[in-house]
């Protein structure tokens, strides 16, 4: 009798109360509906790609251009390597230059953060320009409102 218990109603009860789990958790497709499931918010998620550079601007836009980064990048190397780089951003009007000007401190601390992390090898190429206008375009989104930026560009990138 104790064998018929472990070897046969233990795994059914564990069949069913697994089945009822995914079911209560919508897992099974065609059973959302089921134990009140079904109900969640579409996460919707927004497009942090960067326009591209040859994109043309409103006749409104306006650009500010942020203060050179000069800073140190990653390398084994004895001698420090250096990047200089300078960001233009455009904007669609003037209060949305004048938002990035007044949170530019915050922009060029995460662009320090983010550019302080690469090593020459990073850099290399249009890949490496795209790579970090890229980031730049994603930090710009988290700090200033997505509705006052129009497009990131990078000015001068040199690595010496």
């Amino acid at each position: 009798m104790k064998k018929l218990l472990i070897f046969v109603l233990l795994p059914l009860i564990l069949l069913i109360g697994g089945g009822a789990g995914a079911a209560f958790m919508g897992m099974i497709p065609g059973m959302e509906g089921l134990f009140g499931g079904g109900h969640e918010e579409e996460v919707v998620e927004e497009d942090l790609t960067v326009p591209p550079s040859y994109a043309a601007a409103p006749v409104e836009s306006v650009t500010y251009t942020l203060s050179e980064f000069v800073l140190n990048l990653q390398t084994k190397r004895t001698y420090p390597v250096f990047l200089l780089l300078s960001l233009v951003v455009e904007t669609k009007d003037e209060a949305g230059r004048n938002e990035v000007s007044l949170k530019e401190p915050r922009i060029r601390d995460a662009m320090i953060v983010y550019l302080s992390s690469l090593t020459p090898a990073d850099l290399n190429g249009y890949e490496g320009i795209e790579r970090v206008r890229q980031r730049s375009w994603e930090i710009l989104r988290d700090i200033v409102s997505k509705e006052a930026l129009l497009n990131v560009q990078v000015a001068k990138m040199t690595v010496k």
